[in-house]
């Protein structure tokens, strides 16, 4: 009798610190959300594509709701650069573009970009707008993408060869949410790798100093 309450015991301690545990390496695993911060601007050594997308005022959400806006001006060429991410199991991605100039605009694609094949191809959605709200607040728009995929940012100038949106700086931040309720995705890090092997090295520990014999 005394055999089996001891047992029970130790198993009861062992539950408690396993829940423990469990949940303090669920709060260092899960609360990475940001995919990409950088800088940078469109320079005149950049590329170029004919034509450009057309400015509807509709930034992208995830309902899918911004119809592709068309491509105006395709006899005129414009400069653009890239920057490609992958994602990882975000499905929802929001995309903040915080430019105070109003002659670049942002728009996201699918896996890659190739002007020459058209600007609709791979085309996800974009910011509807140049320059921030107000000279002060960033666009932001939302795509979906399938887990595990690329997505490309694209950055366009907008004045053609008066060249008006060369070298002005801007800021893309992407976050990375696995529904619509903005529920972040677990991304682990370096230092949360190494939490999450100091965590089991205490739960093992543990373990050992609580177990007892009656």
């Amino acid at each position: 009798m005394g055999s089996f309450s001891g047992r029970k015991f130790v198993r009861t301690v062992s539950m408690k610190l396993t829940v423990i545990f469990a949940g303090a390496l669920f709060a260092v695993m899960a609360n990475a959300t940001v995919l990409l911060d950088t800088t940078s601007q469109v320079t005149a050594a950049d590329p170029t594509q004919q034509g450009r997308l057309s400015r509807n005022g509709l930034p992208q959400d995830w309902s899918g709701g911004e119809a592709f806006s068309g491509v105006i001006n395709p006899g005129v060429t414009y400069h653009y650069t890239t920057i490609t991410l992958h994602s990882p199991a975000a499905q929802f991605l929001q995309i903040t573009a915080d430019y105070l100039s109003g002659n670049i605009f942002a728009s996201a694609y699918l896996g890659s970009y190739n002007p020459a094949a058209g600007l609709n191809v791979n085309w996800l959605g974009d910011a509807g707008f140049s320059g921030n709200f107000f000279g002060a607040d960033p666009l932001f728009f939302q795509v979906v993408v399938p887990p595990l995929s690329d997505l490309v940012l694209v950055i366009n100038e907008t004045t053609g060869p008066a060249g008006l949106g060369l070298l002005q700086p801007f800021r893309l931040l992407v976050e990375g949410f696995i529904d619509t309720e903005f529920t972040d995705i677990p991304v682990p890090t370096p230092g949360t790798v190494s939490l999450f092997a100091i965590a089991l090295l205490g739960f093992a520990f543990a373990r050992g100093k609580v177990r007892v014999r009656v």
